[in-house]
């Protein structure tokens, strides 16, 4: 079993925009980004967890699209959709993520994050998958964590995760494809409204591939 889902903690500490403006090369962008959140998380003494958690949020989600990802997590639902429910769609997805897994960061403080040197390049250069492994606490078995990411005017952003072959934006498509079916693009939002809404619960954690 891998947990998918409590490895996004590390995804969503990953960089900030002074890591961007810093370099302009993905795999240093992840590099010194790990190296960053991983700082942050060891300052947590048990005392301190809610603002350390914040303070990896908040040098974590300027390098994400979270429109993009959002789009692909919804498929063909998103065409359908409004502007206005692009909007709401995304506020909520990005919401659910962060609050969700962001309980879960300070399990990886003595994570340790190896990164490889060479991404898989395409798209003319505009696209770019880093590879790297996780080696988590009490696992000796490093786990393959991908990320996917594009380079806008604003440089490097990841829009997709994919760990041990498993996409986290797929993953919440198959769900998400699944509501837009029963109630439509409303029902959805209102589904993720209520997500977050509700308590924070344990991160779900689905099988890996092989």
């Amino acid at each position: 079993m891998k947990k998918l889902f409590t490895l996004l903690c590390l995804m969503l500490g990953l960089s900030s925009t002074s890591v961007l403006a810093a370099s302009d090369n993905p795999v240093e962008i992840i590099k010194d980004g790990s190296r960053q959140v991983l700082d942050i998380l060891k300052q947590d003494n048990g005392k301190n967890t809610k603002q350390v958690r914040q303070q990896a949020e908040t040098v974590a989600v300027p390098l994400f699209d979270f429109p993009r990802m959002t789009a692909l997590a919804v498929g063909l639902g998103w065409r359908q959709a409004t502007p206005e429910q692009r909007d709401q769609l995304t506020q909520q997805f990005q919401t659910l993520l962060v609050r969700t897994y962001s309980t879960t960061m300070t399990r990886f403080k003595t994570a340790q994050v190896n990164v490889q040197p060479n991404p898989v390049v395409s798209a003319n250069g505009k696209d770019a998958t880093v590879k790297s492994s996780v080696t988590l606490p009490g696992n000796a078995n490093p786990v393959a964590v991908d990320y996917v990411m594009y380079k806008s005017d604003k440089g490097w952003k990841i829009y997709n995760v994919s760990v041990e072959g498993a996409s986290l934006v797929t993953v919440y498509r198959n769900s998400f494809n699944e509501e837009i079916r029963k109630t439509g693009v409303d029902g959805l939002i209102k589904l993720l409204q209520d997500k977050n809404a509700a308590p924070v619960a344990a991160a779900p954690a689905t099988k890996s591939k092989g």
